[in-house]
């Protein structure tokens, strides 16, 4: 396991992999004491996704971050670990996932994984863009007549089940707000985004309480049925 270490995180040449279990020791102190939480996440998740890590190591490393970090570990697929202001966010947000998980909407579930992972990374834009694609992937999936965009697919789960038109307007402004802000769906036309980790944690919480919403109220099992839309 800790040759994939070697190679993967360290980035170093296979001759240079130390088999002494107090060289590991010590470089792995040094990750987790001495790096930045980026660093000591991505040591973390490489462990956790290995095949031969035991189980019992994840569930540790769970129920650590459950009680004392506002981030959580999302296990329904390959290990992840995801941020959120509070550990009720981060509660929500892994219960969206697995949500989306069983539902068979993998696709989005995996957009709100990259939501999580690059907010560990510093991309704030990029965090906000795949957070918004997670609602638009699901919004497509219970809206299958419709083509496009968000927008579109709202357009049509309106006509076709009454969405709450202020519903449908709050999804809509989200989506404005990443196709207006440069370096979210568009290139800087400067130097810098200004979206910063706030929005980035503020769009991932939102948006997975969206893709839990319309999965739940729109999907197969939902209890929606089709009505006459609002005026």
């Amino acid at each position: 396991m800790f040759v994939h270490v070697h190679r993967e995180l360290l980035v170093s040449p296979l001759e240079d992999f130390s088999t002494s279990a107090s060289d590991w020791i010590d470089k792995c102190r040094g990750f987790l004491l001495k790096g930045s939480y980026s660093e000591c996440f991505d040591l973390l998740e490489l462990l956790m996704r290995h095949p031969k890590c035991p189980i019992e190591f994840t569930e540790e490393i769970k129920d650590i971050f459950h009680h004392r970090l506002a981030y959580r570990i999302d296990t329904s697929s390959i290990p992840t670990i995801v941020p959120a202001a509070t550990a009720q966010e981060g509660d929500a947000l892994v219960g969206a996932i697995q949500d989306l998980e069983g539902g068979g909407l993998g696709g989005a579930a995996e957009h709100l994984r990259q939501a999580g992972e690059r907010i560990l990374d510093e991309d704030w834009a990029g965090s906000v863009r795949a957070s918004i694609d997670a609602v638009e992937s699901v919004a497509k999936q219970v809206a299958p007549g419709s083509a496009g965009t968000l927008p579109k697919a709202l357009a049509a789960l309106e006509r076709r089940s009454g969405i709450h038109p202020a519903l449908k307007k709050g999804l809509n402004r989200l989506y404005d707000y990443t196709s207006d802000e440069p370096g979210v769906r568009h290139a800087l036309l400067d130097d810098e985004s200004k979206v910063t980790q706030d929005e980035a944690i503020f769009m991932i919480g939102a948006c997975a309480a969206f893709c839990s919403y319309l999965w739940r109220k729109f999907g197969p099992q939902g209890a929606s049925s089709p009505t006459q839309p609002h005026p």
